[in-house]
């Protein structure tokens, strides 16, 4: 596991989150999944690292979604899940992917991306972004982003 990897799985666990065993046996390369549920909040964490440039980077992201939703048990409709991707690939600041275009513009009870973090390790950079609902989820976003400033530069900064 990548240095950083382990220091944001234990800055995570400070804040209650906990592991879901084997993530990769349904995320291919998934280096860590982490949940955090209560009888009020549900968010989970997915960090991993794909082995190759997706061909259609948004289908990727869809199922890195749905299958990270269903991993960490959540109800459709009834106990949604606001995820907070960590993608790790080279290349991908070359890439052009704009972060902004996958994270959720609203909530529709189901499992909604709520923050994209995309590190390229090749260019040790990393670039976010984040959408609406800050009040409860904005320290863990900062918890993580504060991680990954420590292991790696803004891009465009």
């Amino acid at each position: 596991m990548e240095a950083f990897v382990a220091e944001l799985v234990e800055r995570l666990v400070d804040y209650g989150f906990r592991q879901v065993p084997r993530p990769s046996e349904a995320i291919p390369g998934a280096q860590a999944l982490l949940r955090r549920q209560t009888l009020n909040m549900n968010r989970a964490v997915l960090v991993v690292f794909p082995a190759f440039t997706p061909p259609d980077f948004p289908s990727y992201v869809k199922e890195v979604r749905r299958q990270a939703a269903f991993r960490c048990r959540f109800l459709p409709f009834l106990w949604g899940i606001g995820l907070q991707v960590v993608i790790v690939l080279p290349g991908i600041a070359k890439a052009g992917i704009d972060p902004t275009k996958y994270v959720s513009k609203s909530d529709n009870q189901w499992a909604i991306i709520q923050s994209v973090f995309l590190i390229d390790p090749t260019e040790s950079s990393f670039v976010s972004a984040r959408t609406w609902g800050q009040v409860v989820t904005g320290k863990y976003q900062d918890a993580i982003e504060n991680v990954l400033a420590s292991h790696f530069s803004r891009r465009g900064e």
